[in-house]
């Protein structure tokens, strides 16, 4: 939750406290590095309409030329993800909704070329805006920025590169792709920004260049002057401006602290997650590029759990072709290898970019429910069959697993594997070499799904439990509306009862189950999962270490003790108090440096026992 607590309001004066999304965890302290606005001009012009093809012809070079610089600032970055998300924002310059609609416009309105591309940029945005996925809605920055840099092409204006100096925490609006291409070279101790969420583009780059990270602080910009002294709490989302001495202070020992913690777990990273009474729980990653997947691997984890293809659709005027999808899972198990990549196929939403995929307009009333994910590729049966070949055919190249997501039934997984049946005998009648084989299994993120678990689980190889949705669904609550917030319960009866009950049917039909929502990487829960029977779990990267050192200072029979006190609880608020009571006492450390229910020790106001202000115990983290 953004907001703010400041002891005087005016910038530049005394200690402020803001709150923000934890984007990225650590502990970042240095002076601020303010990015000032860089709003590029836009003239608005009207032109002759026999000048519009050479107003058309000035926007093409500028596309060009923003090609040009895109591709140099990829060439000098060594980090992977950063090089697929500046290709991401190539693949946009090709694309005919943003590109070919400007042109129209130009001839349409007789208008100058920047004008034009100003109007479909918002267009695009207000579209994206009104996405049912956060991850949809957060590139409307995107198109925000790449018009930024074609209009600058267009005006001939410059934008010069951020160079904040060392050890500095840069504070910015928002940051484009470009910015933190900047900053991968850059020796700085954090970042905030006052837009994004965790699937914004400067989150996900904060993340991969392990650099402490707020984001979505309202205020920021009115609170904050380059040269205050700035606090970044990654892990539980504040920002503290102009502290005091001993403040100050104590914030160096709790980074000093919390960074030595980390490198302690980070030293036991390849060993495996097993309990002290020999228990093996595999600890796999959740990743959405191929670029992930190094810090999958640095950080111990035992494959990939969840692969989200959703990305390789984005920003396209077209789908991804079979060989594109063969392509990228084959590289993802290269980098992986010999562990396994569980690779989910494509789980669009009702949102514009399904919309260009399947020809539809119209705009659901209610998405989250309506025409997404499983059901689309059900309708949109060629995309779903090229997917199906080309994961077939990286199979050979290692241990893959398909997996459906949000099936609801019998019925619907029958038509699902009907076409998995039918993408395996077009190979086969092609002569294209593939696995006959490879394990196809379920998500489980509908309540209705998991209450039939045994009814599903002989149909397929493995199940895996999506706790974003499945608690959203079943207490019918939106993750993202502040006002029902308070009714997130992880631990609800409801919530373990169904996990328990998806792995008895697992272990009744002899396949795995997995869990690979938020719950798996927060180490308050880790005990009881596991002592709820769950034997693999997925999670970002980075949180592997806590949860891994977790299982490994424990035995299989306490979690599973704790989680029949959770059950025996009665109600999601007691069973919170009973685990955090147990989990605190064995792991204040893992909780400090990995819950975000937690605050720092030594923040005013807070002791060990309570919550950041204004979050609730158990509430849901961005």
């Amino acid at each position: 939750m953004s907001g703010r607590d400041a002891e005087e309001g005016e910038a530049g004066t005394g200690r402020t406290q803001l709150h923000g999304i934890a984007a990225s965890p650590g502990v970042g302290i240095g002076p601020a590095f303010v990015v000032g606005s860089r709003k590029a001009r836009v003239p608005h012009l009207q032109i002759e309409r026999e000048d519009a093809a050479n107003e058309v012809k000035r926007f093409r070079a500028a596309l060009r030329l923003t090609q040009e610089q895109l591709e140099a600032i990829k060439a000098r970055l060594p980090h992977g993800e950063h090089r697929q998300i500046l290709k991401a924002q190539q693949m946009m310059l090709r694309d005919p909704d943003f590109t070919g609609r400007t042109e129209a416009l130009i001839r349409e309105r007789s208008i100058n070329a920047e004008w034009a591309l100003s109007l479909v940029a918002e267009e695009v945005q207000q579209t994206l805006g009104q996405a049912d996925d956060e991850y949809f809605r957060e590139r409307r920055s995107d198109v925000m920025f790449l018009a930024e840099r074609v209009l600058r092409n267009l005006t001939g204006e410059s934008a010069a590169e951020i160079s904040p100096p060392v050890g500095a925490v840069v504070v910015a609006h928002d940051l484009s792709p470009a910015d933190m291409a900047s900053l991968a070279r850059a020796d700085v101790t954090g970042i905030v920004t006052a837009m994004g969420g965790r699937t914004s583009h400067s989150a996900i780059m904060a993340r991969s260049l392990e650099l402490p990270a707020v984001v979505g602080v309202e205020g920021l910009l009115d609170d904050v002057v380059s040269g205050d002294m700035i606090l970044v709490d990654g892990i539980h989302g504040r920002v503290i401006v102009r502290p005091d001495p001993a403040e100050l202070e104590r914030w160096i020992e709790i980074r000093d602290r919390y960074e030595a913690f980390e490198d302690r777990i980070q030293k036991d990273h390849a060993l495996p997650a097993t309990a002290q009474d020999g228990q093996h729980v595999a600890l796999r990653a959740n990743v959405a590029l191929v670029e992930e997947v190094a810090s999958a691997v640095f950080h111990g984890a035992e494959g990939i759990g969840l692969y989200r293809t959703e990305y390789i659709f984005m920003n396209r005027a077209e789908a991804p072709t079979e060989d594109e999808h063969y392509q990228h899972a084959k590289e993802a198990l290269r980098r992986v290898a010999p562990y396994p990549v569980t690779i989910r196929t494509f789980d669009l939403g009702s949102d514009k970019t399904a919309r260009i995929l399947t020809g539809g307009d119209e705009e659901e009333v209610n998405p989250a429910m309506g025409l997404r994910s499983l059901r689309l590729a059900l309708r949109e049966r060629e995309l779903f069959l090229a997917q199906l070949r080309g994961l077939m055919r990286a199979a050979l190249h290692g241990p893959l697993r398909i997996m459906l997501p949000l099936v609801s039934g019998v019925n619907e997984l029958k038509q699902a594997l009907a076409v998995v049946a039918e993408a395996r005998e077009q190979l086969h009648r092609a002569g294209m070499a593939h696995d006959p084989d490879v394990p196809v299994g379920i998500m489980i993120e509908m309540p209705s799904a998991a209450v039939i678990a045994d009814l599903l689980a002989p149909h397929v190889d493995f199940m895996s439990i999506g706790t974003n949705d499945l608690i959203q669904y079943t207490l019918a609550i939106d993750r993202e509306n502040e006002d029902v917030g308070y009714l997130y319960e992880p631990l609800h009866p409801a919530i373990l009862r169904l996990i328990q009950g998806v792995t008895a049917a697992g272990e009744r039909a002899e396949i795995p189950v997995s869990l690979c929502g938020e719950m798996a990487a927060d180490p308050r829960y880790t005990w009881v999962l596991v002592g709820l029977g769950v034997r693999e779990l997925s999670m970002h990267p980075s949180a592997i270490p806590v949860i891994k050192s977790i299982i490994r200072s424990s035995h299989t029979e306490e979690m599973v003790e704790l989680a029949k006190r959770a059950l025996a609880a009665g109600d999601g608020h007691c069973a919170e108090a009973v685990v955090l009571q147990v989990m605190r006492e064995r792991f204040p450390e893992h909780l400090e440096h990995g819950a975000g229910d937690l605050p720092a020790p030594g923040v005013p106001g807070a002791g060990l026992d309570e919550p950041p202000p204004g979050d609730a115990v158990g509430a849901p983290r961005s």
